[in-house]
């Protein structure tokens, strides 16, 4: 995905200005600067896709990995590289914003699915609640149906890993041969937003003071 132009930023302020009201009471915002740093944050997370598809892409390489893995990789990636046919600016960026969203909750999930098995994820990045921020501002009606669709997905993925002794063995030794920490590689997400998430249970709240609290870095 392309960098935002100054006249795109302004689009996206303008649509999160409209969204802001609609998000989840567990998402919090400074008065002063908070659509703006919802937007910085927005962005970075666009940003970000393309770089997950590319470690993936390396894996599979390393790894010599391919069938329903491999698929679902190219899909992630084809969700954020193939052209939508937009009428406005404002459709353009908000196409963007679910192609991005699409794309993450994917590799999220594929990425949890290797780490729970096999002890290997791809992405050493928790990007859950940093989804959950951008389910909110999506909507919740369509942005379930997207995780609806990425569910199907997951269990068609572990069905045909438990049906592939060989690649069973592939990610095992791709496992074992790890030598490096990859967090390394990636940007922390949300380090520096002034977002704060508050998550209400029974008993318990977390919140942070002047961050996100994802976990991401």
């Amino acid at each position: 995905m392309l960098p935002l132009s100054q006249q795109t930023r302004e689009f996206l302020i303008t649509y999160l200005n409209e969204r802001v009201k609609h998000l989840h009471h567990s998402i919090s915002l400074h008065e002063n600067d908070g659509t703006a740093v919802l937007a910085t944050f927005i962005e970075r997370y666009m940003a970000l896709a393309p770089d997950f598809v590319t470690a993936f892409n390396d894996f599979l390489n390393s790894a010599n990995i391919s069938g329903e893995i491999a698929r679902q990789v190219i899909t992630a990636r084809d969700f954020i590289e193939v052209p939508v046919g937009i009428v406005s600016s404002e459709e353009g960026l908000e196409a963007q914003i679910y192609q991005a969203y699409l794309a993450h909750r994917l590799l999220e999930e594929l990425n949890e699915t290797l780490k729970a098995i096999y002890g290997c994820p791809i992405i050493p990045v928790d990007m859950t609640r940093s989804n959950l921020i951008v389910q909110h501002i999506i909507g919740e009606p369509f942005a379930n149906q997207i995780d609806g669709a990425i569910q199907m997905l997951n269990v068609k993925l572990i069905e045909s890993i438990n049906n592939d002794s060989g690649m069973q063995k592939k990610l095992e030794a791709y496992s074992k041969n790890l030598s490096s920490d990859p967090l390394i590689h990636y940007p922390c997400l949300t380090d520096s937003s002034n977002i704060r998430l508050l998550f209400n249970s029974q008993n318990t709240k977390y919140a942070s003071t002047n961050s996100l609290y994802t976990g991401a870095c």
